[in-house]
């Protein structure tokens, strides 16, 4: 599954943001047990029922979610990524529209940008086993690998709903977006009912309508990777961004990695190389969809800063914050408007 990212949310009250007192009251709830992450819901409302009731429908769709995305357990009777993984490759399997929908928006953004590739399964395992037993995976391995990640093996049948491997040694992963995709998810069922209302699934995070306090934005701070010195916002974050009705979501090398003679080896693996990508510590990205912040964080700590922060800037609707090898941190134009740093407020 995707990254545990180190992104944490300003829930701090201070009181020069304060202005008046809202009719709704503010309640928060974390929520344990999904995507391996802790899940933490904040919402303006009249009353503890109406949050509980809110609560009930994220959690649901959380459930529902986790285990259709889970690839490596079963379910019974729910055809999800583990059992594609066993038995597409025998015969089409149909799906439920959640894990079918996935599936197409990647091959549309597959189309164009390849180097997030979900199709690498294969390779993947091998790096997760290695997480496991602190044993790196032999290069031959890999590179065996690597000949049964090609995504146009992955047959969609639009009209049936059905999914059929076209290789029997390929295998999905779908780490580098499921966490994004629920969070779209959630924030539709979400919104009708309160759009005042920020959710973190484990750092990506959404954030709806500004909190009834008197602010006008929510306040999502970065946190700082290790051996990357924090700016002046306090001992463990590197940017304050003030965002409403937008996806705010991390990747980095910090969170989920292994150290091997005193080599930090993380989750994020290039298909070039069948490696760790060794860019960046950390890429933050702000868009409006959870599923475009989530592969566009993989895909921009998977390429060299320069030609990151190029394609960010040629790219509508998507801004990014870029902490380098050397703990240098790099903001693209637009996400500046946003900062701390650069003067932005709650305000």
């Amino acid at each position: 599954m995707k990254r545990l990212v180190a992104v944490m949310i300003c829930a701090v009250m201070l009181c020069g943001f304060i202005t008046s007192a809202p009719a709704e009251s503010k309640y928060s709830r974390n929520i344990f047990g999904y995507s391996d992450t802790v899940t933490t819901i904040m919402a303006y409302v009249n009353t503890q029922e109406e949050f509980d009731r809110i609560c009930v429908l994220a959690e649901n769709e959380m459930d529902d979610l986790h285990k259709l995305f889970d690839g490596y357990n079963s379910y019974s009777g729910l055809h999800n990524l583990w059992y594609l993984n066993q038995y597409a490759a025998k015969e089409p399997v149909q799906v439920e529209e959640p894990l079918f929908d996935l599936l197409l928006q990647c091959r549309d953004m597959q189309a164009e940008y390849s180097k997030v590739n979900i199709a690498m399964g294969s390779v993947l395992v091998l790096w997760h086993n290695a997480r496991e037993t602190g044993v790196l995976p032999q290069p031959e391995a890999l590179q065996a690998a690597a000949l049964h990640t090609d995504f146009s093996d992955v047959i969609l049948d639009e009209e049936n709903r059905t999914v059929f491997y076209a290789d029997p040694e390929l295998k999905l992963d779908l780490g580098a977006v499921a966490k994004g995709y629920a969070a779209d998810r959630i924030q539709s069922l979400v919104t009708p009912h309160c759009p005042s209302f920020l959710i973190s699934l484990g750092g990506n995070i959404y954030a709806g309508d500004p909190p009834l306090d008197g602010r006008k934005k929510w306040g999502v701070s970065i946190q700082c990777p290790d051996g990357v010195m924090p700016m002046q916002f306090g001992t463990d974050r590197v940017e304050v961004l003030y965002v409403r009705n937008l996806s705010v979501v991390t990747s980095g090398d910090y969170q989920r990695y292994m150290t091997v003679d005193g080599v930090r080896y993380h989750h994020l693996i290039d298909p070039a190389t069948h490696m760790p990508a060794t860019h960046l510590r950390a890429v933050t990205v702000v868009c409006e969809s959870g599923f475009q912040a989530d592969f566009f964080s993989t895909l921009l700590f998977l390429l060299p800063y320069e030609e990151g922060m190029a394609l960010v800037q040629d790219t509508p609707g998507v801004e990014a914050l870029f902490i380098l090898a050397d703990g240098s941190i790099h903001l693209s134009p637009g996400l500046e408007e946003m900062a701390l740093s650069h003067g932005a407020s709650a305000r």
